[in-house]
């Protein structure tokens, strides 16, 4: 005996919104309230046998949009601080150049790279500067008194930056978790959705299916054929961050929309594509996919996390000139 998928045993309603919570809210929603309003009684039923999986999985929605926005504003928090770095580095230097003159060797010792380490890459790696010279003005403190404040001022501020990343993490920790609920619960609710929903319509309408679209939006569930795709394209400098959006500027992709990145450079250079919270960030700041000269990626809108970061940037860490492609798949 043959195990065939035959189709009237595969539910339509879970594989057509597999990749779009937008489209599973909106046909839930819609047939939803197009139930709560009958007052047939096998249309009355269905509505409270499905009502409890519509509402759980539209309280997941909303905890998620909750969840992104206090993310978003734990992540300015964070990067607000660190942006505060030239202003106490103007504080944190004379008192050690007073001691040991800048560029002797005592000097760098404490600023290896003076202020670039605090001022460029990512802001994991300019927490990263704070923390070693907090560690390293320790090491001057008891031959040098004048050097206590300046440490402890660098230690306070080490820890108030620290204790934002970790707030700022945990809450990108929890918000996955609501992800993979939420997740959990679309294949719950479609499955609702197929057998209590399609099922009773069906039952009751089985001599006049076309009745069944008054309640269920199917030109909305079947409504994907793709758009034209997108391309553009263009070239980078060595070491050049180039911000993209206004190149894509007006399209309102879904989260399940294609991006292919090409490196279409001659040489050996890699591009680094990346999404992150501010134009300038370097890669690093969100989530970052690497593609090698002559390779194409493809990812997902959503593998971006456009919503928490907005920017899309390309990067060219080499000492070559770069040549990138971007086609989007709407």
């Amino acid at each position: 005996m043959t195990n065939t998928n035959f189709r009237l045993l595969l539910n339509t309603f879970e594989s057509q919104t597999r990749k779009s919570h937008t489209k599973a809210v909106k046909l839930s929603t819609d047939t939803t309230d197009k139930l709560r309003a009958a007052t047939d009684p096998a249309l009355v039923s269905v509505f409270t046998d499905y009502e409890p999986h519509h509402e759980a999985y539209l309280s997941l929605n909303v905890a998620i949009s909750i969840a992104e926005g206090t993310y978003k504003g734990k992540t300015t928090t964070f990067e607000g601080i660190l942006d505060t770095l030239p202003d106490k580095l103007r504080q944190w230097e004379p008192p050690v150049y007073a001691l040991f003159p800048e560029d002797s060797g005592t000097a760098q010792e404490i600023f290896p790279r003076k202020r670039t380490p605090f001022y460029e890459g990512p802001y994991y790696n300019r927490l990263i500067a704070v923390e070693a010279l907090r560690d390293n003005l320790l090491n001057y403190t008891v031959a040098n008194p004048t050097l206590v404040p300046v440490q402890a001022d660098v230690a306070a501020f080490y820890t108030l930056a620290k204790t934002a990343r970790q707030t700022q993490q945990s809450r990108e920790g929890g918000l996955e978790v609501l992800r993979q609920q939420r997740d959990q619960q679309r294949i719950v609710t479609m499955d609702a959705y197929w057998g209590i929903v399609y099922g009773g319509l069906l039952r009751k309408y089985y001599t006049q299916p076309d009745l069944l679209l008054g309640y269920i939006d199917l030109y909305e569930l079947f409504d994907n054929q793709p758009a034209e795709p997108i391309v553009v394209n263009g070239s980078i400098n060595p070491g050049q961050i180039l911000n993209i959006n206004s190149e894509i500027d007006g399209l309102e992709p879904a989260p399940e929309s294609i991006i292919r990145m090409r490196n279409t450079s001659t040489t050996g250079a890699a591009l680094f594509f990346y999404s992150a919270f501010n134009p300038g960030d370097g890669p690093g700041n969100g989530i970052q996919f690497t593609v090698n000269a002559g390779d194409t990626l493809e990812k997902t809108i959503s593998d971006f996390r456009f919503d928490t970061y907005p920017n899309f940037n390309i990067h060219n860490p080499t000492g070559n000139n770069g040549n990138w492609e971007i086609e989007i798949i709407i």
